[in-house]
């Protein structure tokens, strides 16, 4: 099959992500946790019926990155970076485990790798029986540390497919980026690692789309699963460049709440509960874990306040100017 029969039979997820599956892989292992979260999710958010307590995790180990990409909401950051404090974590991952948290995601507004105790994060989780886990990164660090670990997937953000358009992206060096993937990938194979599940994402902008079939023809074959996404956060983190102001006014009408609020809970690398994780000023902040519970977090007057705008159509603070919306 050629590379534009490719993009031309990619299935688009609800959230409108066209995913392109190694055939040659056993696939059906990468969505068999994440599917049945989904389900349940949608089920949730369809009837805006609200549970107890959320099923989805994301855990911001640090907030401080390697790159400064062109599209990153980390370009307009004012809240303080750091890196999540070991007792945070285990505070968290504790609290998760006796409920019923399908899966977590050891990623926010930063590089995970640059966190010391990543590996320790990974295993810990997994120990305190989270079902699944998922790391995002930019690979411009040495990934090999992560095989081993209980890791059940790592997503790899790489927006180019040659020096040119990569450092127009992500201002970083593609060979290094590059060179890293594939002794990773290697690595993997040669220690017979059946995980992670590998997820190679591209994001679909101005810049990238002119390359989209030479990028699938290229990676498909090598990775598990391949996400062409496209570009979300708030309008005011976005480069005019990067996407077209038709494109987002089309996004901003007819809106629907977000099905975040839903189903996923976001834990900042100083232990504040935010409901948003395309948060880089805090304005979603909701309490903190030195005081405050996820439990009590995801039941407290401010969660409930804000569903209840979203409900009847108000969309405030951030969340007025956000563009990651999903139709489901």
């Amino acid at each position: 099959m050629t590379p534009k029969e490719l993009l031309a039979t990619g299935k688009q997820s609800a959230q409108g992500i066209n995913i392109y599956r190694n055939k040659e892989t056993e696939i059906w292992r990468y969505n068999s946790k994440r599917r049945n979260n989904r389900i349940f999710a949608e089920e949730s958010y369809k009837n805006l019926k609200y549970i107890s307590f959320p099923l989805h995790i994301i855990i911001e180990p640090t907030n401080n990155c390697n790159m400064m990409c062109e599209m990153c909401l980390r370009n307009v950051m004012t809240r303080p970076k750091g890196y999540m404090d070991w007792s945070v974590f285990v505070k968290v991952v504790d609290e998760c485990s006796k409920e019923q948290v399908h899966s977590f995601s050891l990623y926010m507004l930063g590089e995970p790798l640059l966190h010391p105790d990543i590996r320790e994060m990974i295993n810990y989780s997994k120990r305190m029986t989270i079902p699944y886990v998922d790391v995002s990164t930019n690979a411009l660090r040495d990934m090999k540390c992560l095989l081993g670990t209980a890791l059940d997937e790592l997503i790899i953000s790489l927006d180019g497919i040659d020096n040119e358009t990569y450092a127009k992206n992500r201002r970083s060096d593609y060979s290094i980026v590059e060179e890293n993937i594939l002794s990773f990938l290697e690595a993997k194979k040669k220690g017979s690692y059946e995980y992670p599940l590998i997820r190679l994402q591209i994001i679909d902008m101005e810049s990238t789309r002119p390359y989209l079939e030479q990028f699938i023809d290229k990676w498909l074959k090598k990775v598990d699963v391949i996400y062409v996404k496209k570009l979300e956060g708030m309008v005011q983190g976005l480069n005019n460049k990067l996407v077209s102001p038709e494109d987002v006014s089309k996004r901003l009408e007819n809106r629907k709440p977000c099905k975040e609020l839903y189903f996923t809970h976001n834990i900042n690398w100083n232990g504040d509960h935010a409901f948003c994780c395309h948060d880089p000023k805090g304005m979603s902040i909701l309490g903190n874990m030195n005081n405050m519970s996820i439990k009590q977090a995801w039941c407290g007057y401010k969660k409930e306040l804000e569903m209840k705008c979203q409900k009847q159509g108000v969309f405030r603070g951030l969340c007025k100017t956000c563009v990651d919306y999903d139709n489901w």
